[in-house]
Order: structure tokens, then C-alpha cells, then sequence
């Protein structure tokens, strides 16, 4: 397995990992409606692609490979001079435990570091037991919680020191 840069011709298969993963552990805490308007926002194919093709303000996405299949993807980049951030993180379900999330996680947090940061942001829905286990697993430690897009589902926001 090896990551790299995201490429365009790998946006089909970022947006179905992503929308795959958060419809699996949303819907029965959100309802399908808000998991739908999420989707639909972030990982809609015009909106991966625009985002490979011209990053703007963010590292971009970058993916897990394996055997020519992406099994994985994930994006963060800096939001202020000392602090980065992981702003998406998913893996395909039959590629959980493979190792996957965890390269890409060194591979975002090295983009960031190089770029100064000191601490590093996640955040996941509350319930999503995988993401939630990952973070802590991976240093990191509850911040806060608030409210999911005006839902009564808690977003739990992690840092740590990097």
C-alpha cells in the first residue's frame, strides 16, 4: 500500500469511500435527510474534483492505494500559522484495520508540520465508534463538542501536540 496525491481520475472512487462511510455511520444518528444535504455539499464529484484540481487554501486530497484500488482518502491543510487540521479521513469498509487511515494520518500531519504546524485538529460525528477509537488511538484528545449542523447529534472536535 502507498499514498499519494489525489489525481482527478480518482474522484469517482474518493466521493463513493466518502459518501459510503458517512451514510454507514450517520444516517441512524442524523436521519437520512441531513447525511443526504451533507453528502450532497461535501463529496459530491463536481466538489472532490474542483478540490484536486485547485486545492486553494487546503493540502488537497490525497489517497491510499492498493493493488490499483484507492482503498482510502483524506484532505486537511493548515487553518492558521501554528495549527493544522483533518478535514476528512475515511476508509473503505473492507480496507478498515488494513492501515490505511493511519498512512494517510502521517501523511497529512507531515504536510502540516512542514508547513509549521504545532498542534493538529479532527473532528467526527459523536457515534462514529471507528473515527472516535482512530483519534484517540492516534494522541489525540477531546476538545469540545457541539451541535451537528443544528441537529441534536454532537460533533466531537480532537487536538493534539504534533
Amino acid at each position: 500500500m502507498f499514498v499519494r496525491t489525489a489525481r482527478e481520475t480518482d474522484v469517482p472512487a474518493i466521493a463513493t469511500i466518502c459518501t459510503e462511510h458517512w451514510q454507514g455511520v450517520s444516517e441512524h444518528d442524523i436521519g437520512a435527510d441531513p447525511v443526504e444535504a451533507v453528502v450532497a455539499d461535501r463529496f459530491d464529484e463536481r466538489t472532490i474534483r474542483k478540490e484536486v484540481r485547485f486545492p486553494d487554501d487546503w493540502h488537497g486530497w490525497v489517497v491510499a492505494v492498493e493493488d490499483d484500488e484507492i482503498v482510502a482518502a483524506g484532505g486537511g491543510g493548515m487553518t492558521d500559522s501554528a495549527a493544522g487540521e483533518v478535514y476528512s479521513l475515511f476508509v473503505h469498509p473492507e480496507w478498515f484495520g488494513s492501515g490505511a487511515r493511519t498512512a494517510l494520518l502521517q501523511t497529512m500531519t507531515a504536510q502540516q508540520v512542514v508547513d509549521g504546524a504545532r498542534e493538529q485538529w479532527a473532528s467526527c460525528v459523536d457515534g462514529d465508534d471507528s473515527a472516535l477509537s482512530f483519534y484517540s488511538e492516534h494522541g489525540f484528545d477531546v476538545a469540545t463538542r457541539r451541535s451537528h449542523d443544528g441537529t441534536s447529534v454532537e460533533t466531537v472536535r480532537f487536538v493534539r501536540s504534533v
